[in-house]
């Protein structure tokens, strides 16, 4: 009795929470299911947000969702095929695209920016660039060579082991993507752009061709209201050049060999230029990798970039 009791109650746990799922899909989706409820059939659009829940549901880091597996989810194992033909029926269908969801997410994105600005908070725009591995595969589309972080992790030393393999960096079968996430120092973060891109065939591209359109369209929708945060891989005259062209503000994580103009005009890397300085301030900040808070200085020095001098 027990057993049939506990049983019972992960079941009614079960499905409060699938029920809690569902409803904060459909609040994320509601304006753009709405929007495409004028272009598309009632049986499509219900499509979609069962194939939003599948997919959130059923996501796992290691391996994505196969057409097949996705109408399995949607209906059940006896059903998949048909499951499969209504995904299909929506992904073919003329009456939407990829662009809609892409605008639903900017409008979605100005809507936050707005939020935060009106109590005068600081909002940030965080740009993450990464590739999907698809190391296991050929046949997809758009496949380019990725750099594997995955085997990057692997061949790192670890206490008690030895001789992990060296060489060069591993390069895997996968896809390049760009995002861009909105978000203050309060509230939930709101995803914004999210773009997905190769490096062959007839579809290749380059990372400033695909990341210069972004900055276009984020200086035209927010101009200096946000502060933009990048990582290293944008610490760079042409890039910069491009942000001083648009006058967007922005943090950008240097890299430690890039030179920089100091204060007295003395041409030094990136770690230089604080060399010697004492630290103004200190914070604890978490250390992901260790687990813990370690106590961090912090020291600012203007400096500007060869490229650029007179900025």
């Amino acid at each position: 009795m027990k057993k049939d009791t506990l049983q019972s109650r992960n079941g009614q746990a079960d499905r409060q929470q699938s029920e809690v799922l569902a409803d904060l899909c459909y609040r994320f989706g509601q304006p753009l299911l709405e929007k495409l409820a004028h272009h598309l059939d009632r049986r499509l659009v219900q499509t979609l947000l069962h194939l939003m829940i599948v997919i959130v549901v059923h996501r796992h880091r290691n391996h994505g969702l196969l057409l097949s597996e996705l109408g399995g989810h949607l209906l059940n194992g006896e059903h998949a095929p048909a499951g499969t033909k209504r995904i299909h029926n929506l992904l073919r269908h003329p009456g939407w695209g990829a662009q809609a969801i892409s605008e639903y997410l900017w409008q979605r994105a100005d809507r936050v920016v707005e939020q935060r600005l009106c109590p005068q908070e600081d909002v940030y725009g965080f740009w993450d660039e990464s590739v999907l591995e698809k190391s296991e595969s050929l046949k997809p589309e758009r496949l380019c060579a990725v750099r594997s972080s995955k085997a990057r992790r692997l061949k790192r030393i670890k206490p008690g082991y030895f001789n992990p393999p060296g060489g060069r960096p591993i390069f895997v079968p996968g896809f390049n993507w760009l995002q861009v996430i909105v978000t203050g120092m309060r509230g939930a973060p709101a995803l914004a752009h999210l773009s997905y891109w190769t490096t062959r065939g007839a579809a290749q591209t380059t990372k400033r061709q695909v990341e210069h359109p972004v900055l276009q369209q984020v200086a035209r929708r927010w101009g200096r209201t946000v502060i933009h945060v990048w990582d290293r891989g944008f610490g760079g005259a042409p890039w910069l050049g491009l942000a001083l062209l648009y006058q967007v503000r922005y943090v950008v994580r240097w890299q430690k060999g890039y030179k920089l103009l100091a204060g007295d005009g003395r041409l030094l890397k990136a770690w230089q230029c604080t060399r010697g300085k004492r630290s103004m301030d200190h914070r604890l900040i978490q250390d992901a990798v260790r687990r813990c808070e370690r106590k961090t200085g912090i020291v600012f020095v203007p400096v500007r970039v060869p490229d650029f001098p007179e900025f």
